[in-house]
């Protein structure tokens, strides 16, 4: 099951080299570099050579009709053994194996993951290249396209509308124990990631309903160099900067071959994320159900959080309170431009500050009404039931708090879950009926058929009260600070201090009496000469 709170972001590597790295990565790569592109740029050139051999007089469809035999296995092994020593030359000396594989007839299909690079081909280098589930335009990558041809992959023609259905008859056909073809790897993933958290699986693999052996890939190093995400270092640093490490630590464990029930069999992805919960498990690390683009949408969540904040820091008002007139607008005027240029004034900042330009910038074009909601999410703690009922409140008002036009509904979508237009049309023809949204059906839709969308409503959440909280806890944390720095500094001086205090108290104590001294000598004289007076 999906962890449950987000992970960070898997598609982003963050890289930050200290000053001893640097200088570390500058003499390796000055000196390992050259020698280890040049025997890699050898290795490579001699198993194409041997891959182009091994193809000879083979077209597409010979290569999926029937397993290879002979010679041309005896081709596979000896490329394994050239590209392991070529991984070796590159760093990788040692691959710790942990486990061992299971053979075709106990799995036939290895389910890798996590997959963070393209270095991850050393897995199948050391499983002996299995068949693999790869993207068609492989194919043509130097040298790589005729060795993955080698390995009898199962391609998957993206622009083909038949694609996927191929694709799962090829898988469905290689896991056909009656027959002799080697093993499937795939990476479940289907795509690169930081290894922080397992994404969703996909269900190729799951399919066919037979035993899968799940195999981990771990790269343990104070350095990581090897990790290529959709944002983070490009494939050309990622290959300079690993093969200009003295050591890549790598370990591959294979675990026991998961044998699916009968529920599993049935469901595929029910059987994907059994799979995935065992993996996870192993290495200790949450999953997450939501995809490049979900992280996309919940990071500018986040921004617009963070944007308020900033804004609300300038102000001596709560947003709540200086925003709360926008609930009472009607219908025309909260489209007014009138009312937007007045929006500065209202909240008591002016025209130019930069933290509003950024909010409004956040919400170009759009009317008050949505700087009002995002405003009111961004305070609340349960940002689910403040999204959808002031959204129902504040706009089309004569159709009830639960009910709201298609139009509105529209505009939520892209304004606060920013979806494309593509995906705001589909949602809306799902949901409409005469052109109107049900409160509880879009309640429906967010919490249990897309829940991520939920995930990125959520990314405002609390973020305002959570400014105002950091700020406070900073200003107590620096007050602390300036009490102990003079504290510090009454420590120091605190011998002085004690005979300065001696002294004064000492010079009071002599006052003091001088002044008792006088007071009793007054009052013995008048006390005296009234009682001479009482005797007279």
């Amino acid at each position: 099951m999906e962890s449950g709170e987000t992970p960070r972001n898997p598609f982003v590597h963050i890289f930050h080299m200290n000053t001893f790295q640097k200088v570390k990565m500058i003499f390796v790569g000055m000196t390992l570099l050259p020698i280890r592109l040049l025997f890699a740029l050898i290795c490579l050139t001699l198993t194409t050579s041997l891959a182009y051999a091994g193809l000879y007089n083979l077209s597409t469809e010979d290569i999926d009709r029937r397993p290879f035999t002979h010679w041309r296995l005896y081709i596979r092994k000896a490329i394994c053994m050239i590209l392991r020593f070529m991984f070796f030359v590159c760093g990788f000396h040692r691959v710790k194996i942990i486990g061992k594989q299971a053979g075709p007839n106990q799995a036939r299909i290895l389910a890798v993951a996590p997959h963070s690079t393209f270095f991850d081909a050393l897995a199948v280098v050391v499983m002996g290249a299995p068949s693999v589930v790869a993207k068609a335009e492989t194919n043509s990558i130097p040298f790589w396209g005729s060795l993955i041809k080698l390995t009898q992959p199962v391609l998957v023609h993206r622009n083909d509308p038949n694609s996927r259905q191929n694709t799962i008859r090829h898988i469905v056909e290689r896991s056909n124990p009656e027959q002799e073809w080697q093993q499937v790897l795939i990476f479940p993933e289907g795509t690169c990631t930081n290894r922080s958290c397992f994404i969703a699986f996909r269900p190729g693999a799951f399919l066919p309903g037979v035993a899968v052996q799940p195999v981990l890939i771990r790269y343990d190093n104070d350095l990581d160099t090897v990790t290529w995400t959709w944002e983070g270092l490009p494939a050309w640093k990622v290959i300079v900067y690993s093969l200009s490490q003295l050591n890549i630590n790598c370990s591959i464990e294979f675990l026991e071959p998961y044998i699916p029930s009968s529920e599993e069999i049935k469901d595929s992805k029910l059987y994907a994320e059994n799979v995935r919960s065992v993996m996870a498990k192993k290495l200790d690390i949450p999953t997450t159900n939501c995809n490049y683009f979900d992280y996309l949408r919940i990071e500018k969540s986040q921004r617009r959080g963070k944007a308020l904040q900033k804004l609300q820091r300038k102000l001596e008002e709560s947003l709540i309170q200086t925003t709360s007139y926008i609930d009472t607008l009607e219908e025309p005027s909260v489209h007014s431009q009138e009312e937007r240029d007045g929006f500065p004034a209202r909240i008591g900042c002016s025209n130019d500050l930069p933290e509003l330009s950024a909010v409004l910038e956040e919400l170009e074009g759009k009317d008050l009404r949505h700087i009002r909601l995002s405003i009111l999410i961004s305070a609340s703690q349960d940002s689910l039931s403040t999204f959808l009922d002031q959204a129902f409140i504040l706009f089309d008002k004569d159709l009830g708090n639960n009910h709201i036009s298609e139009d509105s509904f529209l505009q939520l979508l892209s304004t606060h879950l920013f979806l494309s237009n593509k995906e705001c049309k589909e949602t809306a023809e799902s949901l409409c009926k005469d052109a109107i949204v049900s409160k509880p059906d879009f309640l429906s839709f967010i919490s249990k058929t897309k829940p991520n969308h939920l995930k990125v409503v959520r990314g405002l959440e609390n973020q305002l009260t959570k400014g105002v909280t950091d700020l406070l806890t900073k200003s107590a944390s620096l007050t602390a600070e300036r009490m102990a720095a003079r504290l510090e500094k009454v420590a120091a001086s605190g011998s002085n201090l004690v005979s300065d205090m001696s002294a004064t108290v000492a010079a009071g104590r002599d006052k003091v009496t001088d002044v008792l001294s006088s007071a009793v000598t007054s009052l013995h004289k008048r006390t005296g000469s009234n009682v001479e007076k009482k005797t007279d």
